[in-house]
């Protein structure tokens, strides 16, 4: 079969890989000049079973209101005039119980789990490079309240997972001697030994590289205009660029995802959340953290890549727009420099926002939806770059008509 897919970040060149190797054409086409320029770009880059967690808390709905006026929380809302966000904000908001926090976390581990154990196969068969860290995540907790509370959410992955440990402050500066540097108080905190990180960018520039060499065409520059269909069949997509004809068809453009739905005629359930984050160069090897992990109490991740630290934080409901100024990262700095004081050359500092691709229960979409030969693999929040090798292998056994290896029960249109 000859499929062509929307979308080169992660998740659709993934896809590609798995679909190649299974001996069909693969073409992609995305807007972007290049690879892996949105979503893919400039995440956490921590792939993290043992942290997938849900965010619809009880607690998020109070949370979002206060940001309002509190300008300065990670998690927060912009007021807009906006149906779509009102729409899925009301789903979203729906979430918020304790039933559907554990059911929703359960979901996303299941799925997390099973794509980290996809994604060491693909790196074994292609023996990528992406700046791989595996010796595992660390999350940490200022004060005695918010690690309570870290110890009350681990109870939800605690019986699936016998590696998450719970760490005292000496034991966690033990575990991280690059903390001891810290300005800012540390409570505690919690280890996974199989969590890990590596540059998503890195490994989707490497494994287009391996697509092209096994027969995939890529079209940059591409933006789709509309889908052209008989109600039951994708017939061709029409672009700025031509006409494409496939047999098989994957929307995998995350945010945008929607927005190329509706020109078949289907509703996804999925809001851009606005992501923040810096790359900044290494100037002391010596006082480098050993681990990456997450500041649990600002929301924030940090990661080593090469040369280079990067720190992500923020989830703002605002929209699709990815604009940005230095000085809306005036607190990741500061957080930064706090944790890590005489690592980082914070006067070249590389600032990026993208969009987090999130439906209401935190789960990504599959399956299809009117049309019969146009499948979805989209909607994976702050998770793609951990659900990416899991993903692409079940949207390949749709594809072929298979059962895939895992339940999709909360990750179909039909049950979402």
């Amino acid at each position: 079969m000859h499929i062509l897919i929307l979308g080169a970040g992660v998740i659709g060149v993934t896809t590609a890989y798995e679909l190649l190797k299974k001996g069909h054409e693969v073409s992609i086409i995305d807007r972007q000049p290049e690879p892996a320029m949105e979503t893919s770009f400039g995440n956490a880059g921590l792939i993290a079973p043992g942290h997938s967690y849900a965010w619809t808390t009880p607690k998020l709905p109070g949370n979002l209101f206060k940001s309002i006026y509190q300008k300065k929380r990670a998690f927060r809302f912009k007021f807009q005039w906006d149906p779509a966000m009102w729409y899925w904000g009301i789903k979203f908001i729906r979430q918020c119980t304790i039933k559907n926090m554990t059911e929703n976390t359960l979901r996303k581990h299941k799925l997390s789990s099973y794509s980290q154990v996809c994604f060491h196969q693909l790196v074994e068969e292609t023996n990528i490079k992406y700046h791989e860290n595996k010796k595992g995540l660390i999350y940490f907790f200022r004060s005695e309240e918010s690690f309570f509370e870290g110890k009350q959410k681990l109870t939800m992955l605690k019986p699936m997972m016998s590696n998450l440990q719970i760490l005292s402050r000496d034991e966690l500066l033990q575990k991280e001697p690059a903390l001891l540097e810290s300005q800012s108080n540390i409570f505690g905190g919690i280890y996974c030994s199989s969590d890990e990180s590596g540059s998503c960018r890195d490994f989707t520039l490497s494994l287009v590289d391996i697509c092209r060499k096994m027969g995939a065409k890529f079209h940059f520059n591409t933006n789709v205009q509309s889908i052209k269909n008989d109600n039951q069949f994708v017939n061709r997509i029409e672009a700025d660029k031509g006409s494409f004809q496939a047999d098989q068809y994957v929307l995998a453009c995350a945010a945008f995802s929607p927005i190329i739905a509706k020109m078949v005629g289907d509703y996804l359930p999925i809001y851009p959340v606005k992501g923040y984050s810096i790359t900044v160069p290494i100037i002391n090897h010596e006082k480098v953290p050993l681990h990456s992990g997450i500041d649990e109490d600002n929301m924030l991740a940090f990661s080593l890549m090469g040369d280079y630290l990067r720190f992500t934080s923020v989830a703002e409901i605002s929209g699709y727009d990815t604009r940005h100024k230095p000085s809306d990262f005036k607190e990741i700095i500061d957080i930064a420099k706090s944790l890590f004081p005489s690592v980082c050359d914070f006067s070249r500092v590389e600032y990026w926002a993208g969009l987090r691709p999130m439906t209401p229960n935190g789960a990504p979409i599959f399956g299809k939806g009117r049309m019969d030969n146009l499948f979805f693999n989209t909607g994976h929040g702050h998770l793609g770059w951990t659900m990416c090798s899991g993903s692409a292998k079940i949207t390949a056994s749709l594809i072929e008509g298979q059962k895939p290896e895992l339940d999709l029960e909360g990750m179909t249109l039909a049950t979402t």
